[in-house]
């Protein structure tokens, strides 16, 4: 079976890379812009309890999914005729997910505590948290569809509206106009993307091959291990500024979580460009040499340039934040040096996925979140945590290298 594209193998997979890529960067700029803006139209009480309330519902949308996004880029281009059946199942599994996680949330004493914070909180903290956690998985559904040119679309509407309504309900509403700056558009989203994949389903589906749907052993050899994985992830990567904080004080934790923001959104872009390699792996094993070179070059073009011109603008950049942000270039510098071997890394993330060896996406997954928080517990400055990080990444993605030379280099092209 392969995918239903008319583009030689490698061509379209990096224009949908590069959309992905794109749409990420939009997001964390328009995250950016939204914190600022907040922070002008609100008083500091307001902000600080709406991050709050923010973060939980993003974490619990990242627990929720349960692993399923990243699932439907290898099992939705091998479904063929059967993607309307894949998609109502994995929908439900999400939606059940996101029901059950946020309720968890606004239950315990410590979620309580944040939701109670705002206006309505429970009722808009479990629209959020469902919303969200639909949301976020549109995207991998969209890419695993071949609709990847949509996401970046999708997600520039989501922030333009999300900006909107902050600046015109943040005066009125405060912290609750935070709230359903984010809440309304992300409903609306869903439903919107929600109606564009019925259709396109509804129209391309009848004229596929058979296809196969992941039985169970697929399913728990996939998930099993990368789910687990996947939530040490969101959790661990989330506690090292809280270790930083604890360790070095507020003053020093401030400019680490500007710094450490833009890194994990360069982490984010650089994993959705190789997004559509799990697609075309997972239908085209038979190209995985051609279609891994082809990927890990283009990863190199666009994200390498990229990081350089960080690295030397670093102290320009943390210049916009105020000049007590300068203090942390040669972090800056050290981890953006340090995500030039992460790409590696996020690469052999990609080929386990298609394959299916949910083992080698939790090995990599959850050594690469120990790793920064080791560090951060260990390392004697700020500094040193970055210059242990790229240490690490340095000698993960040497056996990454090791294993792809091994798994697809010396197999058949």
């Amino acid at each position: 079976m392969t995918v239903d594209r008319k583009t030689a193998p490698g061509k379209g997979m990096v224009a949908d890379g590069l959309a992905l890529s794109a749409s990420a960067a939009i997001t964390a700029l328009a995250g950016l812009v939204g914190w600022v803006l907040a922070a002008r139209l609100l008083p500091a009480a307001a902000v600080g309890d709406t991050s709050a309330f923010v973060s939980g519902f993003l974490l619990v949308a990242g627990i929720a999914e349960l692993g399923l996004g990243p699932a439907v880029l290898r099992w939705l281009p091998r479904a063929g005729a059967q993607r309307p059946r894949l998609l109502l199942r994995t929908y439900l599994a999400v939606l059940a997910g996101g029901v059950v996680g946020s309720v968890v949330f606004v239950v315990v004493p410590a979620g309580a505590e944040v939701v109670h914070r705002v206006p309505a909180g429970v009722a808009w903290f479990l629209v959020a948290g469902i919303g969200w956690t639909l949301f976020q998985f549109q995207d991998e559904v969209l890419t695993g569809l071949g609709l990847a040119r949509w996401v970046p679309a999708e997600n520039t509407a989501f922030s333009v509206a999300r900006l909107g309504l902050l600046a015109g309900l943040g005066p009125v509403a405060g912290a609750l106009g935070l709230v359903l700056s984010w809440a309304v558009p992300t409903l609306i989203g869903v439903v919107v993307v929600t109606i564009l994949i019925r259709r396109s389903v509804r129209r391309t589906s009848p004229a596929l091959a058979p296809g196969v749907l992941p039985g169970r052993r697929e399913i728990v050899r996939l998930l099993a291990p990368s789910y687990p994985a996947m939530v040490c992830v969101v959790v661990l990567y989330n506690l090292v500024p809280l270790i930083v904080l604890h360790r070095f004080g507020a003053e020093a934790n401030a400019v680490f979580f500007v710094v450490w923001t833009a890194i994990n959104a360069l982490d984010v872009a650089a994993t959705a460009f190789v997004n559509p390699l799990v697609v075309r792996l997972s239908a085209e094993p038979g190209h995985a040499r051609s279609l891994v070179t082809d990927a890990g070059k283009r990863l190199v073009l666009v994200f390498v340039p990229l990081l350089a011109i960080g690295a030397a603008l670093a102290w320009v950049m943390l210049a916009i934040f105020g000049a007590e942000y300068t203090a942390g270039t040669g972090l800056l510098r050290v981890l953006l040096a340090a995500q030039v071997p992460r790409l590696v890394v996020v690469l052999g993330v990609a080929v386990h996925l298609a394959a299916g060896r949910g083992a080698g996406v939790a090995v990599l997954q959850a050594v690469t979140a120990a790793s920064a928080v080791v560090l951060a517990l260990l390392a004697p400055t700020e500094f040193g945590f970055g210059v242990g990080m790229l240490a690490a990444q340095a000698v993960i993605a040497a056996a990454v290298l090791a294993d792809l030379r091994r798994r697809v280099f010396g197999a058949r092209p």
